[in-house]
């Protein structure tokens, strides 16, 4: 219902954007965003929900003090200098809460001690189609590497104490150059590159 209120009566405020029941309004200015939140206001009172206030923010994308998270991605523009004037672009990086996210899918692969007798191509295999949907999701902006740098870098680290733990080694930091070749002859795939 809402999409079709919005395309019939008030595209001239901006764009909608929506996936399931998570949305964004792209306005130019904030008299089109004010309006638009009161729009959305009266569409939903009439559908009978509320808006999650907690969620909901207004936010102006035109300097590089906020930015807003939407499907994973947080999005702001960000000011680039041409030959010592800035020109905002807009750039989208996966978001805290995704990184975070991430992290945790890695340490539940790489962290059980009952799969200390799994070989290094038996983690590299769990691990492999979870690195490939991050990279074809997140990996669309090369300003997003900066970020995905990190995952790379902290899958390395855990696939590390995986591999210390394995070897029964002491120095459970050890090694890590090793266990990088152990992992890349294992065909573990990287987010960036």
């Amino acid at each position: 219902y809402l999409d079709k209120v919005w395309e019939n009566k008030f595209t001239e405020l901006g764009a909608l954007v929506r996936f399931a029941d998570d949305l964004v309004i792209l306005c130019k200015t904030k008299e089109q965003a004010m309006k638009a939140i009161d729009v959305l206001k009266a569409v939903f009172n009439k559908l009978e929900i509320e808006i999650n206030t907690s969620k909901s923010k207004l936010v102006n994308l035109w300097d590089d003090k906020a930015g807003f998270d939407f499907l994973g991605m947080h999005h702001r523009k960000i000011p680039k200098q041409v030959k010592g004037v800035a020109h905002y672009i807009l750039r989208s990086y996966p978001s805290k809460k995704a990184m975070k996210k991430m992290k945790e899918k890695v340490k539940e692969v790489t962290e059980p001690r009952n799969r200390l007798f799994w070989t290094m191509n038996r983690m590299v295999e769990e691990l492999n189609p979870k690195i490939q949907g991050w990279r074809n999701y997140y990996a669309m902006d090369a300003f997003a590497d900066l970020f995905l740098n990190k995952i790379d870098w902290y899958i390395r680290k855990r696939l590390m104490l995986f591999w210390n733990k394995k070897c029964n080694r002491r120095m459970k930091h050890s090694n890590s150059r090793l266990t990088g070749i152990i992992a890349e002859h294992s065909g573990l795939k990287k987010l960036v590159g």
